[in-house]
């Protein structure tokens, strides 16, 4: 399974990957604004939006890719290490 991580620390990056990695999920952090992220969420299973650390128009993109995919979407203010686990705990309860 593959989870987008939006938003986030860019020295927090590797340690993202790893928790991702160590539950049994794969992980790609997008921290910065890049074109076609829409494109570049092809094939993931969750979205993760840190929202305290992330511009509000990857905000949009990502709400509106999960709106359009069907995407299971999780929301966190605090972008630590210990939010990332939570939110993936929470993924699935739902």
């Amino acid at each position: 399974m593959s989870v987008a991580i939006v938003g986030g620390l860019d020295r927090l990056r590797r340690s993202y990957e790893k928790k991702c990695k160590d539950m049994g999920y794969q992980g790609k952090v997008f921290s910065r604004r890049i074109p076609n992220l829409a494109n570049r969420m092809t094939g993931v299973n969750g979205i993760i939006i840190f929202t305290g650390t992330v511009a509000h128009p990857m905000v949009e993109e990502a709400t509106r890719v999960a709106r359009m995919r069907g995407i299971p979407l999780e929301r966190s203010h605090s972008s630590s290490v210990s939010a990332l686990k939570r939110c993936l705990e929470d993924f699935f309860r739902k």
